[in-house]
């Protein structure tokens, strides 16, 4: 099957969504799908494989934060017409992934048009912005799910934002990874700092419950070190995130990994991360999206002292069983049928 993919974002970039677009490429290749993926000329690698097609570099444009900026509308005003044009020339399925992918895709007139949603932009869009202007952006976030999802078919990474826009739910091809090893003595963040994460309960439930912290991230460290030191948490360290080798690294030094989540939408990378490695995960209930992992404490949304109680058991009693779950329920076998049907139906 010969599909083209849409990505509006830099590629590849240390964030969940970037590893999740790369896993599925890498999965429908090794299928043998002709899939290609078009994405900004901004990215960490200098050698790419042979399916990834980028813009032309300008405007030039150097973030690889995530949401909404003035270099991303005129990256994603080019790509419109870059998009057209390698649509053109074979007439291929196009399969858009985000919002901004979906709105390109539409404005460029191409079918027949596939829709994988990572999140929901109803929910994201507004932790961008100051609370006052919270709700508008709400609103605004949630016309562009509608023009998102009005194309051929839908797919999205977990079960509850497929519900939400009524489309068809697509496993996340996850790589093995070898397990963590014994371990380490600290509660691991990994990943960006950005408002829809709530990092922020995973430092406070810190402070709480007196165990140290490692964030490993790209992004601007100097707000964590803030609200660290103004609820008091004792051992706060900060790691690189940028190549696997950090990743490795962060969770051999970790006992248990804390995945928060602020606004309900797509599945958190960093539990699927966490949980190939065999790395015990406390995690809110809503950053489940929907699915039901093992090695896994659950704890209740947005709650600090639920997360230092979740954070403690899991340092009494790991769960176990999470490397097991991630090979058995993220495989590149049943993405690729699942995406598949997708295509085809559209």
């Amino acid at each position: 099957m010969k599909t083209l993919h849409l990505a509006c974002m830099p590629f590849p970039t240390p964030q969940g969504t970037q590893a999740l677009v790369g896993a599925m490429m890498r999965a429908l290749r090794a299928a043998g799908h002709e899939a290609e993926l078009l994405v900004y000329a901004d990215g960490q690698s200098s050698d790419d494989p042979g399916w990834v097609r980028r813009l032309g570099d300008w405007p030039v444009v150097r973030s690889e934060r995530s949401g909404p900026s003035l270099g991303k509308v005129a990256l994603d005003l080019r790509m419109i017409a870059e998009l057209r044009w390698r649509w053109q020339r074979d007439r291929r399925p196009v399969v858009a992934h985000n919002v901004e992918a979906a709105v390109v895709a539409r404005a460029a007139g191409v079918r027949p048009l596939v829709y994988v949603a990572h999140t929901r932009f109803d929910t994201e869009l507004e932790t961008y912005a100051p609370d006052r202007i919270a709700g508008p952006l709400q609103r605004v976030g949630g016309v562009l799910d509608r023009i998102a999802t009005g194309v051929d078919a839908v797919g999205a990474v977990s079960p509850n934002l497929a519900t939400h826009l009524g489309g068809t739910y697509l496993p996340s091809p996850w790589p093995e990874r070898a397990p963590a090893g014994p371990p380490g003595r600290w509660v691991l963040y990994g990943g960006n700092l950005d408002g829809y994460q709530g990092w922020e309960h995973v430092v406070d439930g810190c402070a709480l419950a007196e165990l140290p912290l490692l964030v490993a991230t790209e992004s601007d460290p100097a707000p964590v070190r803030e609200r660290a030191n103004a609820k008091g948490l004792r051992e706060l360290a900060l790691a690189p995130l940028r190549t696997d080798a950090d990743r490795e690294d962060a969770h051999a030094r970790c006992f248990a990994v804390a995945v928060p989540r602020r606004s309900p939408g797509g599945l958190p990378m960093k539990m699927l991360d966490a949980l190939a490695r065999d790395r015990p995960v406390v995690a809110m209930e809503r950053a489940l999206a929907g699915l039901a992992p093992a090695g896994v404490v659950t704890v209740a949304n947005d709650d600090p002292a639920a997360f230092a109680e979740g954070v403690e058991h899991a340092r009494r009693s790991p769960p176990t069983g999470g490397r097991a779950w991630v090979q058995g329920h993220c495989s590149s076998a049943a993405f690729t049928e699942a995406l598949e049907g997708l295509v085809r139906s559209g």
